[in-house]
């Protein structure tokens, strides 16, 4: 018995070739990602402007940033404006945070309004409508009804009622330090 079916064709291998190395860009370009007019301030001459609208990426370093409906996972900039967005870690000389989310933060200027943010250092901080786990700074102003689970400030104003300040936070690392210490003794001796 003999077989019939015709035999596949052979296949060749083709050489793959190399793709042309893109253009390196310019290095006082701007990058742009358009968004709505939602700005800051002018940037300089040779300033890198960032706008991210509905959408998230992972890191960004730039100049100005401006987030809404977006997120962003680390950040380095000199201005950083979030509405409707959140950022995971960020380090700016001035970020502003308006209903939106800030996980970590160290900002010379800080502004949150009818946001939330989680450790955040910075040397001047003004609150309005938020809620912040833990606050160091300089100087806090508090405008509107704010939550402040630990602040460490030098000077305050506004209403304000910390969950702990400095000395209930003082005395609760004290006693978990106790706790902890209790703990382990009893789990090295048994």
């Amino acid at each position: 018995m003999t077989d019939d079916t015709p035999a596949a064709p052979r296949r060749t291998r083709r050489r793959a070739t190399p793709a042309p190395a893109p253009e390196p860009l310019a290095p006082a370009a701007p990058v742009v990602v358009p968004s709505p007019a939602v700005s800051l301030a002018a940037p300089a001459a040779g300033e890198t402007v960032f706008r991210l609208e509905r959408g998230g990426i992972a890191e960004a370093t730039a100049g100005s940033v401006d987030v809404k409906l977006g997120g962003i996972g680390r950040l380095d900039a000199d201005e950083v404006f979030v509405q409707w967005g959140g950022v995971g870690a960020a380090r700016a000389d001035r970020l502003g945070i308006e209903f939106g989310s800030l996980g970590a933060g160290l900002a010379g200027e800080l502004k949150v309004s009818q946001g939330i943010a989680g450790s955040v250092v910075s040397r001047d901080a003004t609150l309005e409508q938020s809620f912040v786990r833990t606050l160091i700074a300089q100087r806090v102003t508090v405008n509107r009804p704010t939550g402040v689970l630990v602040m460490v400030a030098q000077h305050v104003s506004g209403e304000v009622r910390p969950v702990l300040d400095w000395r209930g936070a003082l005395v609760a690392g004290a006693a978990f330090g106790v706790v902890t210490a209790a703990w382990r003794a009893l789990r090295n001796r048994g």
